[in-house]
């Protein structure tokens, strides 16, 4: 398993959190490790490359060098005409601010411009609808004056029928006194006169009621004309007083445009102020919170020093541990659970890790049930410690109300092992048992090899090296 993750370089964030503090450190400085190694390696290839190609076209990189043969190197600031970073920054940021203004200035012109635009157009459309209306109210008072001079033509025409009528009742008047002279002498004809002469009468008497009525008709006619005349009047003065009053606000408004433009220069100046202020208390803000980062990162950093020199000193005293381990094996000449290549083909036929529950419980089912792992010889049951796949919080809240040092093992789902859970004082420890090689081990590195299970397990209630284990757990039948 160790191996899979060093050749990856990657750990599950499930797998990694079932182990301890103490294995979280193990792995981090064999990952650190390996790291160290590749980096070497890669190094030496570059190396090699390098004077592979040199050789090949010739060509080299040749730095410029100062008086004591170093490579020259330029620093900014260090030239009497260079401008400090809180010039630059500054210089930046006031640029920034009035990049901002000028287009917050130059959308709200453009805002005002099409509002003028459509001004402009609606009093363009007033003015042509006055313009017509002008020439409308012309043509009327042309046709009113036509009429009126047609009027006048009839009423002369009248004038001239009536006195040619008058003159012809006057003849007609002459010729009945003449006859009237030859009455007496011809009753008939003057019977014939006076027959004329009663419809003359009443011919003019209907000729006069019809000129009374056309008089009057005429003078209604020419009375409407007069005001219709009068009304056209007013209301071409009305027009225009209107357009004087729309060119005195097209003046004010070109008035009131400038001083809004003046105003607008003015709010972009304050607003270019605005934003450069507000720009140089971000950077100040940022260089602060850099300053304090810097602060802690150094602490985090010095903090995981001392861990590591503590790391070291534990990994020397598990190496003697192993060295001890492997001289008391020598001693014993017990390495037949100890072969590297048996180890390697136990694991051969399957993946790093289980990919489901269903493939971890066939694992133990098919390896770990055969050899009886954590079952009891004598009774050939299971041991009390002993339980099946459980998850993190099924197994806390089974150990929440439990004795300090109550303990299960379960089958894990990470790896091909098992998870060891002890209940302490302040929380639940979890530890993962690799039985992926040829025996059982804690996960990491530097760990003692047992060749069952259940000798992992006493092994740790009787030592006390590294757990403290009290009592089980007993699985619920």
């Amino acid at each position: 398993m160790l191996q899979q993750i060093l050749k990856d370089m990657y750990i599950e964030p499930e797998l990694l959190a079932e182990l301890s503090d103490e294995q979280k450190q193990i792995l981090f400085f064999k990952m650190r490790e390996e790291q160290v190694r590749r980096w070497k390696e890669w190094n030496v290839k570059v190396e090699k490359q390098k004077i592979i190609s040199g050789k090949k076209n010739g060509r080299n990189v040749n730095f410029k060098l100062d008086i004591g043969g170093n490579p020259w190197v330029w620093v900014m600031g260090e030239h009497k005409d260079d401008k400090s970073i809180e010039q630059i920054l500054e210089e930046e940021s006031l640029e920034v601010a009035r990049k901002e203004a000028h287009k917050e200035a130059e959308l709200k012109r453009l805002k005002e411009i099409e509002e003028r635009k459509r001004i402009d157009e609606e009093e363009r459309k007033k003015q042509k609808e006055l313009k017509e209306e002008r020439e409308k109210i012309a043509r009327e008072k042309a046709a009113l004056e036509e009429k009126a001079r047609k009027i006048k033509e009839e009423e002369d025409r009248r004038k001239r029928e009536e006195e040619r009528r008058r003159r012809e009742e006057e003849e007609v008047e002459r010729q009945r006194k003449a006859k009237e002279e030859k009455e007496r002498k011809e009753r008939e004809r003057v019977k014939q006169l006076e027959q004329k002469r009663q419809e003359l009468r009443l011919k003019r008497e209907k000729e006069e009621q019809d000129k009374q009525r056309h008089e009057k008709e005429q003078e209604a006619l020419l009375k409407k004309l007069e005001e219709e005349r009068l009304q056209k009047e007013k209301q071409a003065k009305e027009i225009k007083e209107q357009e004087r009053q729309l060119q005195l606000q097209i003046e004010r408004e070109k008035k009131e445009n400038k001083q809004r433009d003046a105003k607008y220069e003015i709010e972009e100046k304050e607003r270019t102020q605005e934003i450069f202020s507000t720009l140089q208390k971000k950077r100040r803000e940022s260089k602060l919170e850099a300053e304090k980062n810097r602060d802690r990162i150094e602490q985090i950093w010095n903090v995981q020093l001392r861990k590591s020199k503590v790391a070291d000193q534990d990994r020397s005293s598990w190496a003697q541990f192993a060295r001890d381990t492997v001289r008391r094996s020598r001693i014993s000449r017990d390495f037949e659970h100890f072969n590297v290549s048996d180890m390697m083909n136990h694991t051969r036929d399957r993946g790093p890790k289980p990919k489901n529950r269903m493939e971890a419980i066939d694992w133990y089912r098919d390896v770990e049930l055969p050899k009886k792992a954590g079952f009891d010889l004598i009774t050939n049951r299971p041991d009390t410690w002993m339980h099946g796949p459980m998850s993190r919080i099924e197994v806390e809240s089974l150990l929440i109300n439990k004795d300090e040092g109550t303990y299960l093992v379960r089958l894990s789902e990470r790896i091909w092992g098992y998870t060891l859970s002890v209940k302490n004082k302040e929380r639940t420890k979890h530890f993962l048992i690799d039985a992926s090689l040829a025996g059982y081990q804690f996960f990491g590195t530097d760990q003692i090899i047992h060749r069952k299970l259940k000798d992992l397990v006493e092994y740790h209630t009787v030592s006390r090296l590294f757990l403290l284990l009290a009592h089980s757990v007993t699985p619920n039948p």
